[in-house]
Parts: C-alpha cells; structure tokens; sequence
C-alpha cells in the first residue's frame, strides 16, 4: 500500500541561527579542524567540535540554542 503525504504537511524544524552565525560557525569550524590537521591529527576534542559547527551551520539549528528557547533569526514578518 503505497501512502501520500501532501507537500503542505510536511513538517520542517525551524532555523535559530542567523546568517552571520551560520557564517562564523563555519569559520570556526574549519579553523578547528585545520588546527587538529596541522597538530598531527592529536586529540579527539578539536574535530568533534568543528564537525559539530559545521552541521549546525548547514542545518541553521542549534540544539543547544533550542533547548534555552534562544534564537539569532531575526523575527519574520508575516
């Protein structure tokens, strides 16, 4: 049985994270990983912490930002 779900019921999460957060996330990400490369791969803290700013720029959410009920979006007009 084959189920279909119409495209004004999908449910998206939504963003908490501004575009100039999103933009030093990904700096600092890269910037942690690029150190943890150039140390000698020595450590498991610096890419834990760069892979982690880096997916939240590409998702534009925060969990941590959602669990404190705190956003840097600027409020959409409706």
């Amino acid at each position: 049985m084959t189920y279909i779900i119409p495209m004004d019921t999908k449910k998206t999460i939504p963003h908490n994270l501004a575009n100039w957060d999103r933009a030093l996330r990904v700096v600092l990400g890269c910037a942690m990983l690029g150190y943890w490369a150039f140390t000698g791969f020595a450590g498991y803290l610096w890419p834990i912490l760069g892979v982690a700013l880096l997916v939240n720029a590409a998702m534009g959410r925060c969990g941590a930002y959602a669990l404190f009920g705190f956003s840097t979006c600027p409020i959409k007009k409706k």
